[in-house]
């Protein structure tokens, strides 16, 4: 799956403020009442609803990972975090979102999503699971939801138009509509209704430890995400740190009440040690197949004789993103070397193999992958690819399926199985998923013509049903997209 492109800085900033202010509200732990706004009632039905919206509007504008084993690491933290939160009326489900900075935010209806800057700037899983316990704490303690509460001027689809507006007003270039850079909580967007008071902060810093604490974490784990914080503010510069800091606890008086807390804790809690091997392997990947090339190289040469198996690797996948195939493969003859029996190791140099033509080798190495690891739908995915193009299509459409099934938004991949489809002679499912891949591209007027050649392939009532359901999701896209929510 490949790298999707970088959007603006200030759409991101938009949507954390959206998520974990005009959205994260919703999803709440104790639901004596739905909520009011205005004239009307907020149900579970309403915020599933508006959870929908706002989790395809997010991932319509923001580029999402789509590497399965990121993908599988920040689920298991959230969910594992989430386990200490009182019981939650909706599913959880993690995306993780291609931005730099440093943030986390809960979305209506379980909708969670973790920035790449959260875990490639921290130095520990602890630092991310304490930023993922405060988000979540702001959510369980009802901060915002007691704020909406009040709002009797908005009714909810004011509320939504005014988030989708922002959104699409960033998405055009609209300078006013964020910061560059969020850290912690909330932007200063909306604030009016929706920031978080002083009161509100510490609460969640305090609740944030119990649930980090409870999910077998160091507790200094919520002390080391503040001084990097702390640290961040000093070397980005106060004109980039988003206003809505002025208005909170200050740094150094939170890593002041947090310490404190730490000391009260019993010694076994306290002594308890970081295990980041898991977490190292995903900042390997996430530096080496997501921040800018160059940058990721520099990164990995200076480490010199440090370097470990896994740096090695991280400089071999960094150099084979570039046109530097020759150091791309010699640096990936020094990490084979080093741990090349690793299904990651496999599936990279697979990757590479591929970028560089030698189709046989690398549909070896990704065999041997998908083998070792066959929950890792990145080296299914382009196993499946190679499959289908030395012609094997009754391998390869099953094991791209079911990619297919754990990332049915992701519009390369609906776009590779229409293509994949078509070449095997079943041209109804092959348009089809193609018009999924032009909804989920935003392109309206393939997605039309796609609907029409499936519409005119379909023989049996399913197939016309399927056709339905691609209609009615093409329907709410544009709906969504165009703001009319």
């Amino acid at each position: 799956m490949s790298t999707p492109s970088r959007r603006t800085a200030a759409l991101a900033a938009v949507l954390m403020c959206l998520a974990a202010g005009a959205c994260a509200l919703f999803w709440q732990a104790a639901r004596p009442a739905p909520a009011k706004a205005g004239l009307f009632e907020f149900t579970l039905k309403d915020e599933r609803e508006l959870g929908e919206k706002f989790n395809a509007l997010v991932r319509s504008k923001l580029p999402l990972v789509d590497d399965a084993e990121i993908q599988a690491y920040v689920t298991d933290m959230v969910i594992r975090v989430a386990k200490a939160m009182p019981p939650q009326p909706f599913p959880l489900t993690v995306g993780v979102i291609q931005n730099n900075a440093l943030n986390a935010f809960a979305a209506p209806a379980g909708y969670v999503f973790v920035f790449t800057g959260l875990i490639l700037n921290l130095s520990h899983e602890s630092e991310v699971a304490a930023v993922i316990a405060h988000e979540l704490a702001h959510v369980s303690q009802r901060h915002l939801a007691s704020r909406y509460e009040k709002m009797t001027t908005l009714t909810i689809g004011q509320l939504v138009g005014m988030a989708a507006g922002l959104a699409l007003g960033a998405a055009a270039g609209a300078p006013e509509a964020g910061t560059a850079l969020i850290i912690g909580s909330q932007a200063a967007t909306l604030q009016t209704y929706l920031s978080y008071s002083r009161e509100d902060e510490r609460e969640a810093d305090q609740v944030g430890m119990n649930y980090l604490v409870a999910a077998g974490y160091p507790p200094q784990g919520m002390v080391g995400s503040f001084e990097t914080i702390r640290r961040m503010r000093w070397l980005k510069g106060q004109a980039v740190i988003p206003a809505y800091l002025s208005t909170h606890p200050d740094v150094g008086e939170r890593l002041g009440y947090l310490k404190d807390r730490i000391n009260q804790l019993p010694k076994n809690v306290r002594d308890r040690t970081d295990d980041d091997t898991r977490f190292k392997r995903i900042q390997t990947i996430i530096r080496s197949r997501y921040d800018d090339p160059p940058k990721a190289i520099g990164y990995y040469r200076s480490l010199g004789a440090k370097a470990t198996c896994l740096d090695k690797l991280g400089l071999a996948m960094a150099l084979g993103r570039t046109h530097e195939i020759e150091a791309a493969r010699a640096a990936f003859t020094e990490a084979m070397a080093c741990g090349g029996d690793d299904a990651l190791w496999l599936r990279e140099d697979g990757r590479f193999e591929a970028k560089a033509r030698r189709f046989g080798v690398a549909e070896d190495l990704l065999g041997r992958s998908v083998e070792k690891n066959p929950n890792d739908l990145t080296a299914l995915f382009e196993y499946a690819k190679l499959l289908a193009q030395s012609g094997n299509f009754a391998k390869a459409l099953p094991y791209l399926n079911r990619v297919r099934m754990n990332f049915p938004d992701n519009a390369e991949i609906q776009s590779v199985y229409g293509q994949m489809l078509g070449q095997s002679g079943d041209l109804f499912h092959a348009h089809l998923h193609l018009g999924y891949a032009a909804v989920y591209q935003n392109d309206e007027r393939q997605s039309e013509f796609q609907i029409k050649k499936a519409k005119g392939l379909a023989r049996s009532d399913e197939q016309k049903q399927e056709v339905a359901k691609l209609e009615e999701l093409q329907k709410k896209r544009t709906e969504l997209l165009k703001g009319r929510l």
